[in-house]
């Protein structure tokens, strides 16, 4: 089966990917009038309403650490890159898990597509690196691809990064005919903004009451960036299934990072 992903031998080398830039790709920056900043303050006031009732029983909206987080860093954060937790979003979200199944199998069948030629010399351990795979596509336009790799199910989520994407890079032990052990990382990242005629999931209340922070400059869209790491061993041919061992090798940022202590859960 072919691989979403191309692989090529080699270290990791973030592939060519392409963010827009929300309202900032509709519309020309102006100046903040009254009007915009008394906006500003109402939707200040209900990221800590919103803050107030997370975890509270029977309030709406009640867990959503994650994307109040993101949204608070979207008001407060001047622009500057964001690093969110990964193994957050496949162990709360039943579309991060789907996503990380599917990102190893195909970076599995990368290897094996790579040794097709023959395997490699002496010491048989190698590198891959992988281009871009969107997750969150549309599925009328992509359904295999929205199938394998969804937007996320849950509000949460949903808000706290979207559709995004990932690529993949490893190295590889060969350890026997036809088995390996891998070291893989995957590489998520998205940028935090809104979009002209879009509306919320959830709410439905309209990109347009924050884009215009973006246009007058009163808050700032930004890069989220995350990583993942698994040990990875199976025989060739792949199947679906394989021993994944989680390995905690990166920092990820945990409800506890968070910059309000009410935010923390």
């Amino acid at each position: 089966m072919a691989t979403v992903a191309a692989y090529r031998p080699g270290p990791p080398a973030r592939p060519p990917i392409v963010h827009d830039n929300g309202f900032l790709d509709a519309y020309a920056p102006r100046p903040a009038g009254i009007a915009d900043r008394a906006l500003l303050l109402e939707w200040r006031s209900i990221l800590e309403l919103g803050e107030a009732g997370q975890g509270v029983p029977l309030v709406p909206h009640n867990h959503l650490p994650d994307a109040l987080a993101a949204y608070r860093h979207f008001l407060y954060g001047h622009g500057t890159d964001r690093i969110f937790s990964y193994e957050r979003y496949v162990s709360d979200d039943p579309s991060g898990q789907t996503t990380l199944d599917n990102a190893l199998l195909d970076f599995r069948r990368g290897v094996e597509d790579a040794l097709a030629g023959g395997p490699p010399a002496s010491p048989a351990t190698f590198h891959l690196t992988g281009t871009a795979i969107a997750c969150g596509a549309n599925p009328k336009k992509s359904p295999i691809l929205a199938k394998l790799f969804p937007y996320p199910r849950t509000e949460n989520w949903q808000k706290a990064i979207g559709a995004h994407t990932i690529w993949l890079s490893g190295t590889v032990d060969m350890i026997g005919t036809g088995a390996f052990d891998a070291i893989i990382t995957l590489h998520a990242e998205d940028r935090y903004n809104f979009n002209k005629d879009n509306v919320d999931i959830n709410t439905h209340i309209p990109d347009a009451e924050n884009g215009r922070f973006e246009i007058t400059g009163l808050a700032q869209q930004y890069m989220n960036y995350a990583q993942l790491v698994r040990q990875v061993k199976w025989k060739a041919p792949t199947l679906a299934s394989a021993d994944v061992i989680r390995l905690d090798t990166e920092r990820n940022r945990q409800p506890q990072d968070n910059r309000r202590a009410r935010n923390r859960i």
